[in-house]
């Protein structure tokens, strides 16, 4: 895999995890 795939994937992974946790608070 490429720097920039992995780099990518763990974006995504945060942004889900944001998300979640902001309609978990509300």
């Amino acid at each position: 895999m490429h720097m920039n795939s992995v780099i990518y994937l763990i974006g995504l992974i945060v942004v889900v995890l944001a998300v979640l946790s902001f309609l978990g608070f509300h």
